[in-house]
Parts: structure tokens; sequence; C-alpha cells
């Protein structure tokens, strides 16, 4: 089983996405420079998702024919895995998480004081404070990913080195079965930005 632990990026979009969706009329009706931001906030979040979502089915689309005929595009996709070289990439989350901590202090803050009752402004203030705080626990969770696709990889490709392209492909397809419902929690959240991220967009566009 991959131990994949997604928690923290996901508690953290659900509690943005439930402030959001209580006081989306407010905002709407009171479009201003900050209504792009906002969506630009959502994107950024969008953009780990859709990062965990792509690196997951890189590993979960190779499977090795029969007649071997796509052996080297295979095993060049696990050897890319293996080397670590997608934890590079995963820490590029960190800089979403401050690119959206600078936006709520730039823009954001005072466009929700001035729209919203003082006790909705706070729920929001002390989400981004804890985004920010947190910043190691988004990270964390991106890593959890890296790290388990880099050891299952490296154990692929002992296995094929071996010849055991039979092992190899049952490694994998078990593993579909242990992500299926991390996945589709997060193509569920990807739903839900880019809904809320289609608004703020259309709304910035009024001013």
């Amino acid at each position: 089983m991959i131990p994949i632990n997604l928690s923290n990026i996901n508690n953290t979009i659900s509690g943005l996405d439930k402030l959001v969706t209580s006081v989306k009329d407010k905002l709407l009706n009171n479009p201003s420079e900050a209504s792009g931001k906002l969506a630009e906030v959502l994107d950024e979040l969008s953009k780990i998702l859709d990062f965990v979502e792509k690196e997951t089915v890189h590993y979960l689309e190779i499977f090795f024919l029969p007649d071997r005929s796509n052996f080297i595009p295979c095993r060049s996709s696990l050897l890319s895995l293996e080397s670590g070289y997608v934890t590079i990439k995963g820490y590029e989350a960190r800089g979403h998480c401050h690119k959206i901590s600078n936006i709520y202090d730039k823009y954001l803050s005072r466009w929700f004081s001035k729209v919203l009752l003082p006790n909705e402004a706070e729920d929001f203030k002390k989400l981004f404070d804890d985004m920010y705080i947190r910043d190691n626990d988004m990270v964390d969770s991106i890593e959890s990913l890296t790290t388990a696709l880099k050891q299952e990889s490296e154990e692929i490709l002992n296995m094929i080195d071996d010849n055991k392209l039979d092992d190899a492909n049952t490694k994998i397809k078990a593993a579909r079965i242990d992500l299926k419902q991390t996945r589709r929690d997060i193509v569920e959240a990807l739903a839900k930005l880019k809904l809320l991220q289609a608004s703020f967009i259309a709304s910035s566009q009024t001013v």
C-alpha cells in the first residue's frame, strides 16, 4: 500500500471552500481588484492538487506489454521517479504557500474587512494565518507523495531487472486501488476550486 497522507492539504482547501462559499454573494456583489487576487489564491491551491494528480497518474499509467514494445519508455518513467526528481518539483508547493500568504496580506485582508462582518473577516484571517504557520505541513503532504512514488518505483525497477514484468504490473495495479479514493478526493476538491475561481475571475472583470 502506498502511504500518502494529504489530510493537511485537504483540510486547508475544505476550510477555504467552506468560508468562501458562505460569503460568496457578499464578495461577488462587492467586486474589486482583490476579486482577481482571490481567484489567484484558488489557482495556487489548484496547482498543488494538480501536481499530486499528475505525478500519481505518471506512475499508475505504467504497464509493461507482453511483447516488451513499451519497455524502454516505461523503465525511463520509473527511473525518473526513482531518482527523486519529482521531490524537487514538490518543493514548489512551498512557493505556492508563500504566494498565497502575500496575496492575503496585500489585497484580501483589507477587502474582507470592508465587505464582511467582523467575525467573518476574522475567520479568514485565522485560516490564512494557519495556512502560513502550517506551511511545513503542506509541504510534508507533498513529500509523503513523492517519497512513496520514489520507493514504489525502486521496487518495481528491481522486479523488472529480475525480468518479473507480470509482478511489476500487478503491483502497479494494486496501487491504483490504494489511491482511488485519494484521487477522487483530489478531483472533487479541484472541481470546487475551479468553480469558485471562475466566479471571482468574472467578478474582477466587472471592476
